[in-house]
């Protein structure tokens, strides 16, 4: 009995060790213009960590993808100061980088900030709960695009977010445990045979 209590033991510090959230979830953003000025749409697809900052209960942004009409995103501007506001390098935007989820807005005003395939940089924001704004800047021109519209955020379909997928680091510490329980049982096995001799 006290043998299986170990084993039992062991095995569950390995699930708890390998079960749980990702770093990260996924949120698809669909932004439309609604005063019919450029940018007319935006397609994002959200990189978000799992775990709440510090400001508001948001949560940080590592990366983004999608396309602003038709203009491919090559990338989030990074934030030196997360999860508070910073200003672009250019000087044009305020940018956080924090996404809300399940909140109304799910972006700050100042919002996001991401670059393109084109070279423009890009500045979605809430004014309040149903309208944002997006910007668009080219170097040495300055805001050549501005527009008003409204944003969806949906966790995409089959429930990305609320599933736990082990991280490399879960997995290393689930085959470290299931390891640990290989060893007592080799140690118990051994034990075993030499105190029947005695």
């Amino acid at each position: 009995m006290q043998r299986f209590l170990k084993i039992a033991a062991g095995l569950t510090a390995a699930t708890v060790l390998a079960v749980g959230h990702a770093q990260a979830s996924t949120w698809v953003l669909d932004y439309t213009a609604t005063d019919g000025a450029a940018p007319a749409e935006a397609d994002l697809t959200l990189n978000v960590s799992d775990v709440q900052n510090l400001v508001g209960g948001g949560f940080n942004v590592l990366g983004i993808s999608g396309q602003v009409d038709g203009d491919s995103i090559t990338g989030l501007i990074a934030n030196p100061n997360l999860p508070n506001a910073s200003t672009s390098a250019d000087g044009w935007f305020t940018y956080d980088n924090v996404f809300y989820a399940g909140q109304s807005p799910v972006l700050s005003n100042p919002g996001l900030l991401f670059t393109s395939a084109s070279g423009a940089e890009y500045n979605l924001f809430s004014d309040n709960a149903t309208t944002y704004e997006l910007y668009q800047a080219r170097a040495g021109i300055g805001y050549t695009e501005h527009s008003v519209g409204t944003l969806t955020a949906v966790d995409p379909p089959g429930g990305l977010n609320s599933v736990g997928v082990p991280e490399p680091a879960s997995w290393t510490l689930m085959i470290v445990g299931f390891g640990g329980v290989g060893a007592i049982l080799r140690r118990r096995r051994h034990a075993q045979p030499a105190a029947a001799a005695a």
